[in-house]
């Protein structure tokens, strides 16, 4: 039986209207609403005269079940869309190069029908160069797969699906969500955080590899020390897969940036100890120092640019001690729920703060920074600004998280939240004028 809801999702079926427009999307079988009214008959195409009498009606069947979209994507095309990118990106290249293993070759075997065929293929068409992610994710979860698993061939499917599959999600989302550049709330944020769950539900119940898929897609925003999504669930409750393909999906966004990918790769993995699998790291950690030894990354620094922002960071890192003291007797009343979410984002903190730590720069307090020339003492230009660069994420994720989740399980302690991010602005930015919320002031 599926798991898959009888209301029509309006976001998904925008995005079959707007395949529709541009290719046939045809029904299979006859669509009937819950009440027995025939809606499509079979045969029939699907199209925008169509979308108000699908979306206000209860359907008998899931309309992802009863539909195909012509010319759907093939293995063959991604394939081709594999030697696309493997063209582009030598650490790819060098990842994959493992003996008798031959990625394009694995794609252009695969076969995508029914519903996983529609969804890769509305996917793919919804917002340019998707096929190329999930095609990148998919190459990079392989050839991780490969080198710290290479006896476990049998899982190679299951990784081409998942990896390809991974995002499907984000077709039931708000479109505006999804735009470049936009800074979502954390109200907005829990429509992002619940694509890991939607495509969950869309794999689950599908035959061949998708059932196992679809715990990997579950799973691949989770991180090893609890501070991922959806369920914030920690080491020993996730899979190698998952893992690895959590790995991947970062390092596929790190790629399509194309600024100094391979530098921050490298930071990015190991930035916070226990974040992602040790052996999956050292692979990462490998590939990019050979990688970089061949061919060195054109790097831009500035050198002043840096310790302006690096003295902003400093500020905000610095303020948490005093905050913690200022909040105790708040935090001691609100209930145990908050405070052990608080402990888990306390610990996290430092961990991010050790990482500020390895730069050296704590050595020196946050207003003297940009008055300090940039010297060999202050370590690796570049390596620095990619720290600071990944720890304002790692803090902005942090930030959305701990709220996301006192939303859900200490909602009345909101008040005592709100007020220790207020005064975490007004510390950070004095005696500039305040910033709309923490991270910008880092940005």
């Amino acid at each position: 039986m599926s798991t898959l809801q009888s209301d029509v999702n309006p976001h998904y079926l925008d995005n079959v209207m707007t395949v529709a427009d541009d290719r046939e999307v045809q029904a299979t079988e006859d669509i009937y609403a819950e009440n027995g009214m025939k809606l499509i008959a079979k045969g029939k195409q699907i199209n925008r005269e169509m979308r108000d009498r699908l979306l206000h009606r209860k359907l008998r069947k899931p309309l992802e079940d009863c539909m195909e979209v012509a010319s759907g994507v093939t293995g063959d095309q991604c394939a081709r869309v594999a030697e696309e990118v493997l063209a582009q990106h030598e650490c790819l290249r060098e990842l994959c190069a493992v003996p008798r293993f031959n990625p394009v070759k694995l794609l252009a075997e695969s076969s995508f029908k029914g519903r996983l065929q529609s969804l890769l293929t509305i996917y793919a068409e919804h917002r340019p160069q998707k096929l190329h992610h999930a095609v990148g994710v998919t190459l990079l979860s392989m050839g991780l797969a490969q080198r710290v698993q290479p006896s476990v061939m049998d899982a190679t499917q299951v990784l081409i699906t998942a990896g390809l599959c991974h995002d499907v999600g984000e077709l039931y989302i708000n479109p505006e969500y999804l735009a470049p550049r936009v800074r979502l709330d954390p109200q907005q944020w829990r429509h992002i955080a619940a694509h890991p769950v939607v495509a969950h539900r869309l794999l689950q119940d599908l035959p061949g590899p998708c059932r196992q898929a679809s715990v990997m897609v579950l799973e691949h925003h989770e991180r090893l020390d609890g501070f991922g999504y959806p369920h914030g669930k920690r080491g020993p409750d996730l899979g190698i897969g998952s893992q690895i393909l959590a790995v991947s999906e970062m390092l596929a966004g790190l790629l399509q940036t194309g600024l100094a990918p391979l530098v921050r790769a490298d930071v990015a993995v190991k930035l916070i100890p226990g974040e992602f699998n040790r052996a999956v790291i050292d692979v990462v950690s490998q590939v990019s120092h050979e990688c970089l030894k061949r061919s060195p990354q054109d790097t831009t620094f500035n050198p002043e640019d840096a310790l302006q922002k690096a003295a902003r960071l400093a500020t905000h890192l610095n303020v948490m001690d005093q905050l913690q003291h200022e909040f105790a007797d708040e935090f001691g009343r609100a209930s145990a729920a908050f405070r052990h979410l608080m402990a888990d984002a306390i610990e996290r903190f430092e961990r991010i703060r050790r990482a500020w730590s390895s730069t050296g720069l704590d050595a020196h307090p946050p207003h003297m920074l940009p008055q300090l020339e940039w010297s060999h003492e202050l370590g690796p230009g570049v390596e620095v600004a990619m720290i600071m660069r990944e720890i304002v994420w790692r803090l902005r994720e942090l930030e959305r998280e701990l709220r996301i989740r006192v939303q859900s399980a200490a909602p009345a302690d909101l008040p005592v939240l709100d007020a220790f991010t207020a005064r975490l602005d007004i510390l950070t930015n004095e005696p500039q004028a305040a910033a709309p919320a923490a991270a910008d002031a880092l940005a």
